[in-house]
């Protein structure tokens, strides 16, 4: 084999086992939204160690090619530098095994896009590393000293330092394919949508949407044939891969889940759809970091009311953040009233009454909360318009059951775990904190805080720290470095117990304590869940 083979084998190995070891390094752009900045505020976090292993591993590399090539020094020609590819390709591999061992919270998802991603991100790791190797050795060849010759290839244990501009190289070149491949699936979504007769239902809001969406799937299945948005899409790639799907065919109803990052998203996604109905939930803190202020956030999300919907069913706690807002709308808009709605929340399950065509009707759900409770009563406000009977919406309301990881109970070895780790907000930490006092047994808590609220966010953890300490629980776990400082100040300004309360570094150490704690009767949350990029 010639000298410029034996680069290109060494090159291609080299892409091969960097790529695999920061798969981790993909999954973390991946959940950014394959958006360079956010991918970078992840990597040069203080708590974020992921860059330090790679220098570690550079250092390795370094050292041991080092070490090889002096040992075998004695080996005619090329020799020492083919002897010290094998603890170099060793070492690589040991990084890739050892890394496999350590999951992210949300597993890398093989998409087309990712993969594409890939290929561009291996061929530009390849490319370096050839360039690399090839200066390398034409360095060494003009210095001419044998001992020069030996340490010339030293520098190339940089190239796993070098994944993360490499890999964010690889995302701004796709992006550009990758946006324009957008707009045409988008669009291809928009003319299928166009020419189908089926009710379009938008759901919209700070908080409880994909609640709100299941609820309203249960409830209208029983009877139409309903698709709906699937687990949190709610932008305009993950309407038009429903709408684009096989399960849209014959369908009467579509529910879409309507999210909102920046201005003009909200108007993007009706203009895609154009609802016929719409749920307006409610409008929170959440959001801010994206959005500058509370204000701005509802001036986003009410962009819903004048999408031409023929009503929209509106959460009560935005009657007075709309006055004034009503004047220019398009369509009827409908709140909820108050006054004949009845709600018994237990531990297990909630009761609540409600008038359904003018008769007073008691339900019983598995959802917990009076905040769920709200939610099943705007949906049922809907299936009351779509023509559905009592009987339809009661049989719906019974086989109702929570969304993963919004207030999910379950129960462990006699511990009963309240799951509600999905982002969380002002709003309904409250409802999740008040859901865990119910129970009779010791009640713990674990929490790192809330996040997403911008220049609130201090003030807002600071007040989730008070309420903590309002109900006395007989242990918190706060997890984390980013917010739990916020949340202890306030938990302590409100005279807060503080020999009941930790701090854990990390979720998998909150657990270690907990194993050590609980006993059978016991009641533990878990309250919000920080995602790998934040």
């Amino acid at each position: 084999m010639g000298e410029v083979e034996l680069r290109v084998v060494a090159s291609l190995l080299t892409a091969v086992l960097l790529c695999l070891s920061t798969l981790k390094m993909m999954g973390a752009l991946q959940q950014s939204g394959y958006k360079n900045g956010v991918f970078f505020r992840w990597l040069k976090r203080k708590d974020n160690l992921y860059f330090n292993r790679l220098a570690v591993l550079s250092l390795c590399l370094a050292l041991t090619s080092a070490v090889t090539v002096l040992c075998f020094s004695f080996l005619p020609k090329n020799g020492p530098l083919l002897v010290a590819w094998i603890p170099f390709f060793g070492l690589l591999f040991l990084f890739v095994r050892m890394d496999s061992k350590y999951a992210l919270k949300v597993n890398v998802h093989f998409t087309g896009r990712l993969k594409r991603l890939f290929a561009v991100y291996f061929f530009f790791t390849a490319c370096v590393a050839y360039i690399f190797i090839a200066g390398l050795g034409f360095l060494s060849e003009l210095n001419g000293s044998h001992v020069y010759g030996l340490v010339a290839y030293i520098p190339f244990a940089v190239m796993p330092v070098l994944t993360p501009i490499l890999l964010t190289g690889a995302s701004a070149v796709t992006s550009v394919f990758e946006e324009k491949r957008n707009r045409k699936f988008i669009k291809r979504a928009g003319q299928v949508l166009d020419e189908r007769e089926i009710i379009r239902i938008g759901v919209v809001g700070s908080y409880g949407k994909t609640t709100v969406k299941h609820i309203l799937y249960t409830l209208l299945s029983e009877k139409y044939a309903v698709v709906a948005t699937p687990e949190s899409f709610n932008t305009p790639m993950g309407l038009a891969k429903t709408v684009l799907s096989p399960d849209f065919d014959k369908k009467q109803i579509f529910i879409a889940e309507m999210g909102a990052r920046k201005h003009g998203d909200i108007a993007e996604l009706c203009d895609l759809i154009h609802p016929d109905y719409a749920v307006f939930t409610g409008v929170c803190e959440q959001h801010i970091q994206g959005f500058g202020s509370i204000e701005n956030v509802w001036a986003e999300k009410s962009e819903i009311l004048k999408c031409g919907a023929k009503k929209v069913f509106c959460g009560g706690s935005l009657r007075k953040l709309a006055e004034g807002e009503f004047a220019n709308k398009i369509g009827e808009s409908i709140f909820v009233d108050e006054s004949d709605f009845e709600v018994d929340t237990g531990a297990a399950a909630t009761v609540f009454t409600m008038k359904v065509y003018g008769e007073n009707i008691q339900f019983k759900t598995a959802l917990l909360g009076r905040m769920a409770a709200e939610n099943i009563r705007l949906a049922v406000m809907l299936c009351i318009e779509l023509g559905m009977t009592a009987e339809e919406i009661m049989r719906g309301v019974e086989k109702l059951q929570p969304v993963p990881h919004r207030l999910q109970l379950s129960h462990n070895n006699g511990v009963y775990i309240l799951d509600d780790g999905y982002n969380c907000n002002p709003k309904g930490a409250e409802e999740a904190l008040t859901a865990l006092s119910r129970f009779s047994g010791r009640k713990c808590l674990v929490t790192p805080g809330i996040v997403e609220c911008g220049v609130l966010e201090e003030k807002i953890n600071g007040e989730l720290g008070e309420k903590i300490a309002s109900f006395h629980f007989e242990k918190v776990i706060l997890v984390g470095n980013t917010l739990v400082a916020c949340v202890k100040k306030g938990f302590e300004n409100a005279g807060g117990d503080m020999t009941t309360l930790t701090i854990a570094e990390s979720l998998d150490k909150a657990q270690t304590i907990l194993k050590g704690y609980l006993q059978e009767g016991d009641a533990v949350l878990f309250l919000n869940d920080l995602p790998d990029v934040y």
